[in-house]
């Protein structure tokens, strides 16, 4: 048998199959062509010459835009000298860093969690499903604001004289616990909004990749007699893993997105002679993502994070 699989490898490809292989590769380059045109013409062109225009200031007249070399100037303004009424973009930028290092653990975690209960088998799974993918389809500017994250019901309670139905914090530094848990608590319960709104799309992707891990290593494991807590950690995390870094990319640029540094670079765009310091604000936004990125993927080959559980 080994010598027919030797042969059978060592043997020549026939014109039919590399005829087929070659009409694989022209229709890929077909459908993808329209792709590559767009990526060239309306992203990569336009990227690198907003990185060109952050190092200028921009002044719009009748015969064209005047461009001013000022080095480093629109980029110094962005971080030292911007501010609105009430923020600036480097407190924004700051507060959405760090909000994104945290949620995004809690919402890997989370997101995770409910994949496996919603893959279990009981009745009416398809609604409850449904009801986890629902803040995906809601979440626009117009519900978000709406809604408020909670500052709505705040607001009503308030009215009515009633500032808080429990005061958790309070209730937590009564059973003497330390102060940064009782902080780091109280913050999680704080962001119950917004996990929930960011994780629609992470479910679905646990949820698709729990469900690719093949049914014979479940059945093995249950003929074996482990237990729930066993098959998780030795079958359904592994083979979840590596799908751990596209879950995280994408709530990190959904998380950045959707942050108010995104609005400040936009008022700043619709001012006519702003238009240097609004690119320099976004080449910070940018290489603020990348830093994180690259930290990421860091630890993630640090930790053995994302490789294939078959690998080896």
């Amino acid at each position: 048998m080994a010598e027919l699989v030797k042969k059978i490898n060592k043997a020549p490809i026939s014109s039919g199959p590399r005829q087929y292989r070659k009409q694989k590769l022209i229709w890929a380059f077909v459908f993808l062509t329209p792709w590559i045109l767009g990526l060239l013409i309306f992203f990569i062109i336009p990227f690198f010459r907003s990185l060109y225009f952050s190092f200028y200031t921009l002044e719009p007249t009748p015969d064209g835009i005047i461009l001013t070399f000022n080095g480093f100037k629109n980029y110094f303004y962005a971080l030292n000298q911007h501010v609105t009424s009430n923020t600036s973009f480097r407190v924004e930028l700051i507060n959405t860093t760090l909000d994104a290092l945290i949620n995004i653990p809690v919402l890997l975690i989370f997101s995770l969690f409910i994949a496996v209960l919603l893959n279990m088998k009981f009745r009416g799974r398809a609604f409850v499903r449904a009801i986890f993918f629902i803040p995906v389809i809601l979440n626009s500017a117009a519900v978000t604001t709406a809604l408020g994250g909670g500052d709505a019901i705040a607001s009503i309670l308030a009215e009515q004289g009633i500032n808080q139905i429990f005061d958790l914090e309070f209730y937590l530094v009564q059973t003497g616990m330390m102060p940064w848990l009782i902080t780091f608590i109280v913050g999680l319960i704080d962001r119950i909004y917004v996990v929930l709104s960011l994780a629609g799309v992470p479910i679905l992707l646990f949820l698709a990749s729990i469900q690719s891990v093949p049914k014979h290593l479940y059945e093995a494991a249950k003929i074996e007699g482990a237990t729930g807590y066993e098959t998780f950690w030795l079958i359904t995390l592994p083979n979840v893993s590596p799908h751990i870094i596209t879950v995280t990319v994408y709530a990190l640029v959904d998380s950045f997105l959707t942050s108010p540094v995104s609005g400040i670079i936009s008022q700043e765009l619709g001012k006519s002679n702003r238009w240097g310091e609004s690119a320099a604000m976004a080449w910070i936004y940018v290489s603020t993502i990348i830093l994180i990125l690259l930290l990421f993927a860091v630890f993630a080959k640090i930790f053995k994070i994302g490789g294939s559980h078959y690998e080896n």
